[in-house]
């Protein structure tokens, strides 16, 4: 074996192990174990008690935690928890950086803002950095104020979901599956073989369940009309400056705007600008050192062991171009 597959493997092994180590450290797949009790604020600018909160919603959105992950379901919510909680934390401004994710859990934050909102009338204001289009966009419109570059991607107003068919390439190299059903339906999506009609449409009907509550939700978040709304939602991209001259968003400005506005919404003269960190243990460690390891990963061919297939996609907001 040459020195170049002896480094390939090793680099293999040092990302099996720290998966491994954190995943025990975290106590599991999907585990609430690694967010701390409490988070701590730490200071980004300003002076005095009442405080403006900056959260971030960054990459996928998604339920499942993985230890090559950028966006982290749990932490959020339990950070959303503590800012409703605490007396200091007098606005808070949610950083965008996201191409929207599945469904299930982009609504749940959505609900969980509105209810921070409702029931401490905390102002929400929205900062869309690069992009936070399709599910990005969804959470953003539970903001009081949302605020974007004008060359931010946003929109991808819809719904998707994507289904494979390799049934010719499998029938190429012999490849054959016997599937035993208890209903014409049950195996939809298979691969293997074409999507009938009656699959196609019945899909097309969750798809289109999925469609109108996202409409519900811009039109309830951006008092527009419903006939606007329908307008603008058929799935393309808008900037951020086009998405202001349709009403999708507020302001353009920087995140540093967006700050001062929620200051100005809360009333405030003064106020200490603070975000949450995790104090310091061994998952952060282990966190930043299988981060570091998966971008030299992403350079290298990733073995077949450590890909997960996913044989169902999900029914998603997420701008996938």
């Amino acid at each position: 074996m040459n020195k170049r597959r002896w480094i390939a493997l090793a680099i293999v092994v040092l990302v099996v192990a720290a998966a491994l180590v954190l995943q025990l450290v975290r106590g599991g797949e999907g585990s609430v174990a690694s967010v701390p009790e409490k988070w701590k604020a730490k200071t980004v600018s300003g002076s005095g008690t009442n405080q403006v909160l900056q959260l971030y919603v960054e990459g996928v959105i998604s339920e499942e935690s993985s230890w090559n992950s950028t966006f982290d379901y749990q932490a959020l919510l339990s950070q959303l928890n503590q800012a409703k909680e605490d007396s200091n934390v007098k606005a808070i401004v949610i950083r965008i950086n996201s191409p929207g994710g599945a469904v299930v859990p982009t609504d749940e934050l959505h609900r969980k803002l509105k209810q921070v909102k409702s029931e401490t009338k905390k102002p929400i204001v929205i900062s869309m950095g690069s992009y936070a289009a399709s599910g990005g966009y969804y959470l953003a419109t539970a903001g009081d104020k949302v605020y974007a570059n004008p060359s931010t991607l946003t929109g991808s107003l819809g719904v998707i979901a994507s289904y494979m068919n390799y049934g010719e390439l499998a029938k190429e190299y012999g490849i054959k599956e016997n599937v035993i059903k208890s209903g014409k339906f049950k195996d939809m999506g298979n691969p293997m073989r074409e999507m009938t009609q009656d699959e196609h449409t019945l899909l097309q009907g969750v798809i289109n369940e999925s469609y109108q509550q996202f409409v519900d939700v811009i039109a309830e978040g951006r008092k527009m009309p419903r006939e606007k709304v329908l307008q603008l939602a058929d799935g393309r991209i808008y900037t951020g400056k086009q998405a202001k001259a349709n009403g999708l968003i507020d302001e353009l400005g920087t995140l540093e705007d967006a700050t001062e506005a929620a200051k100005k919404l809360a009333k405030l003269q003064e106020a200490t600008v603070v975000r949450y960190e995790e104090p310091f243990g061994f998952s952060r460690m282990f966190s930043s050192f299988s981060t570091k390891l998966s971008g030299i990963l992403n350079q290298q061919p990733i073995p077949d062991f450590l890909r997960e297939e996913k044989r169902t996609p999900s029914i998603e907001y997420i701008y996938r171009p």
